[in-house]
């Protein structure tokens, strides 16, 4: 009887476990994760304060996509929840984030201008659980200068670009369900 309690006690544990393993490294992805999470459980007060920490990152949405810090501080206060502003300085410009959704063996291609000179990294995300995701970035002379799987938390791809030129970042889904993403360049 105690083995059967206990081995249930373990199994319920588990998983929780394995979802703080899961999430992203890069404190964006993270952070937009752990905002969905609080979304979804209706804790206001963490959504209130992921939505700070968004902020803070410096994180912008890509262009036509929502603001999801706007959203989530709204959403919080309407349930009650105030706090004052942290007070945080970040850069000029921040990374910018795009969520998305796939349908079964979509794919979706963002065009992005990168400077010369300047480091550029692209980090991808699946929102919720895990999901048959790819990442591909083309040159504009269609030469592939990254192309990963999203094996775990998240893939990255970085490189220095030579020339001020215009990059297609494609995102696809291998698999035969739909799967959310998160998008974050730099």
């Amino acid at each position: 009887m105690i083995r059967l309690l206990l081995s249930g006690l373990l199994l319920a544990a588990g998983p929780a476990v394995l979802a703080a393993d899961l999430l992203p490294d890069d404190p964006v992805l993270r952070t937009l994760m752990e905002g969905d999470a609080a979304q979804g459980d209706g804790n206001h007060a963490a959504l209130l304060d992921t939505a700070q920490i968004l902020k803070a990152l410096g994180a912008t949405p890509a262009d036509g996509q929502d603001d999801l810090a706007a959203q989530w501080t709204q959403e919080a206060q309407d349930h009650g929840v105030t706090r004052s502003a942290l007070g945080f300085r970040g850069r000029a410009l921040g990374p910018a984030y795009r969520r998305g959704s796939l349908g079964a063996r979509g794919s979706m291609t963002v065009r992005q201008l990168f400077f010369a000179g300047q480091r550029a990294q692209i980090s991808v995300a699946p929102a919720r659980g895990a999901a048959n995701l790819s990442i591909r970035v083309q040159g504009a002379d269609g030469n592939t200068l990254c192309a990963k799987q999203i094996g775990g938390a998240q893939a990255d791809c970085a490189w220095l670009p030579l020339f001020t030129d215009r990059y297609d970042i494609v995102i696809e889904n291998g698999s035969s369900v739909p799967a959310a993403f998160y998008l974050v360049v730099r």
